[in-house]
């Protein structure tokens, strides 16, 4: 959920440079979805990292998003960011299935502000 004044005006700045301020995870959820919906082009890139297994032998995971499937590297900027024909506008190309640490950016002005984000300069 986004705080309270927020509106995203559509920089990219969040997608474009993607940075230690703003993780790039998903959670069970979002790869549940993911499976769910048969998005193959958004699972391959992402990075199952095992963390351990349960009590029952269930193995859990982490996963790191936006790793390039042909290098295995952590991307700069989110694969699926395009920018709008003659604007200065971006739009997220998978915005129906995206995950929750893009649904829920920023978590906080500061945050933001960390990041380059223009979301809140209408205060």
């Amino acid at each position: 959920m986004h705080p309270k004044a927020f509106h995203c005006k559509q920089c990219g700045h969040c997608c474009l440079t993607l940075s230690d301020a703003y993780q790039t995870s998903a959670t069970d959820e979002d790869i549940e979805l993911w499976t769910a919906e048969g998005r193959e082009d958004i699972l391959e890139w992402v990075s199952f990292i095992p963390i351990g297994k349960d009590e029952s032998g269930t193995m859990h995971y982490a996963y790191d998003i936006w790793i390039n499937p042909r290098t295995g590297e952590d991307v700069d900027r989110c694969p699926w960011l395009r920018k709008l024909p003659k604007k200065d506008k971006y739009i997220c190309r998978i915005q129906e299935v995206k995950p929750s640490v893009c649904r829920n950016f920023p978590e906080s002005k500061e945050h933001a502000e960390k990041n380059g984000c223009q979301g809140f300069v209408d205060e």
